[in-house]
């Protein structure tokens, strides 16, 4: 095997030159030409044989050098140039035409997977799941607008950061967040794809709260099915009973028994229809609805009923998508528990805050109170769980079901509210 092609190729037509001229001095000597005209003749036909060889050589290494320019410009997806073919019939002709097919094969391919990876990109940059793209040494290169509902800033103020400092970091078996707070929100899934020849990482981050939250609520709905049932079933009996005895009784006094025991089955049954509706599917009639028009409803409805809060509007999001009736009666139980919150505290508290903002691709409504915060933040959103003395352990509840239903999101949280301690609220909307 040669290990220089052009090399081989001089050497050949070095030696067939050589064989010419050496035909050529025996001829002239068999002639009898004198040796200055022998080694002028040699001399010129020398020459001339070395012109055609460094002229083929040249033309042989430009061809090869254009072929090699034109596949590193193929390598590096360049296809805005292309060569030019100079023969019209031969092997090197056929071989320079396939070079340009090829090259025009690869140029449409090109086209058609950035079209699709354009539409993929849109398609990424609709969806309300955090998706983020890292290159191979596993830098940010690109995020969807969900990116704000996981770091509370759009994804350009992050371009270029390391994963590692954005709190994500890839195990064995896929990628994972340090923080314990966000995995457990959190799930990652990711995969790989190449783009102009490099790894990329595509990670999707799904909010598995929403769904563990349909599977709570849905156990929740089915044992309120159950215990409604067995206790209608078992009230309506008595009370009817109740209501026999009573009108046969001799005494005033079983009358009176009589009576508080009906009283009780009719407080029941109550309680059992009230907590019957989380167990009601929600169905929102969605619209563009004035957030402003809302506060200003829920503030004008407790203005006169306590006039010692101050209830302040912070409307930043005037618009949102929602069913306007269903986010009113949300906002004033809310409210009403915040109102309640601050009456409670000691020393009582006297200011409750309406916020709304966006936070892309999503509105926020935030009631804020200064009532001391939530002594249990983990039994706050749970079924019958309530620190009031009355409470039903219903109004958050029902609450965070309506919000969910309009696939939002319900959270609860403690913060400072100027020098005091309060608790927030926070619904977020699909925007």
């Amino acid at each position: 095997m040669k290990t220089n092609f052009e090399w081989t190729v001089r050497c050949h037509f070095t030696l067939l030159a050589g064989l010419v001229v050496a035909l050529l001095v025996g001829v002239l000597w068999q002639l009898a030409l004198p040796w200055w005209q022998i080694g002028l003749i040699c001399g010129a036909v020398s020459w001339v044989l070395w012109r055609l060889q460094t002229q083929r050589l040249a033309q042989l290494h430009s061809i090869f050098s254009r072929a090699h320019w034109q596949l590193e410009a193929m390598l590096q997806a360049d296809f805005s140039q292309q060569i030019r073919p100079h023969f019209s019939s031969g092997q090197v002709a056929a071989f320079e035409q396939q070079l340009i097919a090829l090259g025009e094969q690869l140029h449409r391919q090109k086209s058609r997977y950035n079209s699709q990876i354009f539409v993929i990109y849109q398609l990424i940059d609709k969806l309300n799941t955090p998706i983020l793209v890292f290159t191979e040494d596993t830098r940010l290169s690109y995020a969807n607008q969900a990116f704000e509902s996981l770091y509370r800033q759009p994804w350009q103020h992050y371009k270029g950061a390391t994963a590692t400092s954005l709190g994500l970091e890839e195990a064995q078996h896929g990628w994972r967040f340090f923080s314990n707070t966000q995995s457990a929100r959190w799930q990652l899934h990711s995969s790989y794809f190449f783009e102009q020849g490099q790894r990329h990482s595509l990670l999707v981050a799904l909010d598995i709260t929403k769904a563990l939250r349909q599977k709570e609520l849905a156990a929740w709905q089915q044992l309120i099915r159950v215990i409604s049932h067995e206790i209608r079933n078992s009230l309506t009996p008595v009370s009817s009973l109740a209501q026999s005895l009573a009108e046969r009784a001799a005494s005033s006094r079983e009358r009176q028994a009589l009576g508080v025991i009906e009283q009780r089955c009719q407080h029941l049954q109550q309680f059992v229809a009230r907590y019957g509706q989380l167990s009601k599917a929600i169905e929102p009639q969605i619209q563009a609805t004035q957030v402003l028009a809302l506060f200003d409803s829920v503030r004008d409805l407790f203005a006169s009923q306590h006039p010692a809060q101050h209830i302040e509007l912070h409307c930043q999001a005037p618009q949102c998508h929602c069913d306007p009736e269903l986010l009113e009666q949300v906002l004033i139980n809310l409210v009403k528990n915040a109102i309640e919150a601050n009456q409670a505290a000691d020393p009582p508290g006297q200011r409750v805050e309406l916020r709304s903002y966006y936070l892309s691709p999503a509105v926020v409504i935030e009631v804020a109170d200064e009532g001391g915060g939530f002594a249990n933040l983990d039994n706050v959103l749970t079924p019958f769980y309530s620190t009031k003395p009355d409470g039903q352990g219903i109004g958050l509840t029902l609450s965070q079901h309506v919000v969910e239903s309009h696939d939002g999101q319900l959270e609860v949280s403690n913060a400072e509210s100027g020098e005091r301690m309060g608790a927030v609220i926070k619904v977020t909307l699909p925007s």
